[in-house]
């Protein structure tokens, strides 16, 4: 009896034990279900999270290489053995030769300047940065020589190159420069000859010799007038301070009064002047600045009349343009049988103050004609021209746009 009672009571001990261990194991699953799926929203914020900070990084990495793609100024990185490893588009066309790819070569290949080199050692060992001017193919670039950490904190130093172009900003400040030296030389000519003719005035007493030094003071003088006017003229056309009046010119009519006005200088030289017009008998239209052209065609002839001896011819004529020209222009040219110019000083005629005959100075002038002329068409939108021979004479031409197409 004892025993089937122990019996009893051992099996319903199990039961209540076996129920209360199904309700804790069915405790224990809903909170394993609950945390994992806790677990998985949290790691889904996470992903979310890593994905948005990914995009982000994405954009800011395309707006750099943008940035990068966009600049005129040209960047390079080097590791640690100052290989080129990144360059930037303006970097790659500058330093790329041939077929010889840049990447992964050395920086003394592509560019070779052992100062340059020296700078990018120190920043690689030392972490030094620098700036320096690097020349190369005659181009001239402020470098910026930038060491920037590895990703290992006690790792070697990489470089960044930053190199802005100044050949423009270069040749400016020597044009400046030459400017300056030969207006002071120029300046200084008709100033010694009018000292030294006001000496002499004071010290003759004959009428006609009065005459002739106050003759020469007055010369000078309008020479060193004509040469400031030219010096303004042409300072306000670099400077773009001198924006063209442009109207809807006749260019023939224009043309006549330059030439009628010239006529009489050259007769005095015993020279002839012509003016051939386009043909076809009606006045061609032109977009330009009046004034700018006549004094344009003025300097021209000014020019072949300093230039051409006497018996000598000076013609104007006007061609049209090239019609694969985007615009359609007219060229006004200067043709006259002078001295000619050697080959070799061509490329240099249009600069200010150069002149090909320094013997010939006395016959007035400032040197500055063709640069104002060259300024003159490019405030149209021209060009000039010049075709020259040695004892052949010379043409000169300019381009300004016809009317119906400005």
């Amino acid at each position: 009896m004892f025993a089937a009672d122990v019996s009893v009571v051992g099996g319903a001990l199990a039961l209540v034990v076996g129920a209360a261990l199904c309700g804790f194991g069915g405790y224990l699953g809903r909170r394993g279900l609950v945390e994992l799926r806790e677990q998985t929203v949290e790691q889904g914020l996470a992903a979310e999270g890593l994905q948005e900070a990914l995009s982000e990084r994405t954009a800011e990495r395309d707006q750099l290489q943008r940035a990068l793609a966009s600049t005129g100024d040209l960047v390079i990185a080097l590791d640690r053995d100052a290989r080129i490893r990144y360059l930037n588009p303006a970097a790659a066309l500058t330093l790329r030769s041939g077929d010889r790819e840049p990447i992964g070569a050395p920086l003394l290949e592509a560019v070779e300047d052992p100062d340059l080199y020296d700078a990018v050692r120190l920043a690689i060992e030392e972490g030094t940065p620098a700036v320096l001017v690097v020349l190369r193919a005659e181009r001239r670039f402020r470098t910026v020589v930038a060491p920037v950490s590895s990703i290992a904190e006690s790792g070697p130093w990489s470089v960044v190159l930053a190199m802005h172009d100044l050949s423009d900003l270069y040749e400016a400040e020597i044009a400046r420069r030459d400017f300056f030296i030969n207006a002071s030389h120029e300046l200084r000519t008709p100033l010694a000859s009018i000292s030294a003719a006001a000496e002499t005035l004071e010290a003759v007493s004959k009428p006609a010799d009065s005459e002739r030094f106050r003759a020469i003071i007055q010369s000078e003088a309008e020479r060193m007038s004509q040469l400031v006017e030219e010096m303004l003229a042409l300072a306000r056309l670099e400077s773009g301070l001198t924006e063209p009046a442009m109207e809807v010119v006749g260019m023939e009519s224009l043309l006549v009064d330059a030439v009628d006005s010239i006529r009489p200088q050259a007769e005095r030289e015993g020279l002839s002047l012509s003016y051939s017009g386009l043909d076809g008998g009606t006045e061609t239209l032109i977009m330009a600045d009046p004034e700018l052209v006549e004094r344009a065609v003025l300097n021209l002839l000014h020019n072949a009349v300093k230039f051409t001896d006497e018996g000598g011819a000076i013609e104007v004529l006007c061609e049209f343009g090239d019609a694969a020209d985007p615009a359609p222009m007219v060229w006004i040219r200067v043709r006259d049988t002078g001295i000619g110019i050697e080959p070799a000083e061509q490329s240099r005629i249009f600069q200010r103050f150069y002149r090909v005959d320094r013997a010939r100075q006395s016959g007035g002038g400032t040197g500055l004609g063709l640069a104002v002329v060259r300024h003159i068409a490019e405030v149209h939108g021209g060009a000039v021209s010049l075709e020259s021979a040695p004892g052949r004479g010379s043409t000169f031409g300019f381009s300004v746009p016809l009317a119906q197409h400005a």
